[in-house]
Order: structure tokens, then sequence, then C-alpha cells
């Protein structure tokens, strides 16, 4: 009984709030994530949408990664170029260190992360699953069903806790 009280509940199912860690130069599929995620009801910071004015970029940014649930990463060759996103990936695997619990959700609209992206942190970053949103501007059912799984991994009533470290 205690297992299916949430289904009782007239509300729909909550979603962690998150942050969309990403490249100027992949707008456009930000802005379209940013408001599929916005339409479903979940709790999204978005720069520079919800940056507040007259504060720093890095207080308003470490701020969010602080406050915001998860990290959504989009592990794009741009984004994996920039020095600010390698920023906040390594920012999220601190948090997750230090809280034991999972922060970081990479997603992908290019195979970058897997093929070129050489980094200290590569290795932490694919020890989660990689979301995948190639295609994303070409094909509206992948997209579709990739978003789908992405607001299935933000509900709340998934618990996520941290694995230990593989021992290699």
């Amino acid at each position: 009984m205690i297992a299916f009280t949430r289904s009782l509940e007239k509300q729909p199912l909550a979603y962690y709030s998150c942050f969309i860690s990403h490249s100027a130069k992949d707008k456009r599929f930000c802005e379209r994530l940013y408001a599929d995620l916005q339409s479903k009801g979940v709790r999204v910071w978005y720069f520079p949408e919800d940056a507040k004015w007259g504060e720093t970029v890095w207080g308003e940014i470490d701020h969010s990664i602080k406050v915001y649930d998860k990290l959504i990463v989009v592990c794009s060759e741009n984004s994996l170029q920039s020095g600010p996103v390698n920023r906040e990936i390594e920012r999220a695997l601190v948090r997750e260190d230090k809280e034991s619990k999972g922060v970081l959700f990479p997603i992908r609209i290019d195979n970058y992360i897997f093929d070129k992206w050489e980094h200290e942190r590569k290795v932490d970053v694919l020890r989660k699953v990689v979301g995948d949103f190639s295609d994303w501007d070409k094909d509206a059912a992948k997209y579709n069903k990739a978003f789908d799984k992405l607001l299935k991994g933000l509900q709340a009533g998934n618990i996520v806790t941290k694995r230990p470290k593989d021992n290699q």
C-alpha cells in the first residue's frame, strides 16, 4: 500500500529541477529542450533566459549548480570544447562526490563525446548512460522518444543513488 501512495495523489508526477549546461553554439537545440521541459512542468534553469541581470555570470551558474537537482550537460563538440562547460561538469561531479547522489545528466547531440573528446573526466562522465538526441533536428520521432526517456529519468520518484566506482 505504501508503495502505491504516490499514485493516489491528484497532482502529476514531480520532476527533479535541472540546469542545462551547453555551448551558445547549440542554442537551437537548447531552446527547444528548455521549452519542452517547461511545457511538461519541469523547473529548469537555462542561461541566458533565467540569469538575473546585474549578477555575475559565474555567480549565477555556481548558484544554480548548487541549487538545482540535476545538471543536464549537452555533450556536443561545441559544448565539450568549452572551458565553462567543462568547469560545470567538474563542479557537478564534485557535488556528486560530496552528496553521494547523482547530479550529472549527460545527453548528446553528436558522437564527439565517444569519438574525440579527450578529458581527464571522460571516464567519470561515460560511467553514466548518455542520452541520445543525435539527429534531433532531422527526426522528430527520434527526438520525441529521447525526450520521453529524459522525462522518465527526471521523475522525482526515480531514486538514483551514486554507485561505487568501478574497480579497474
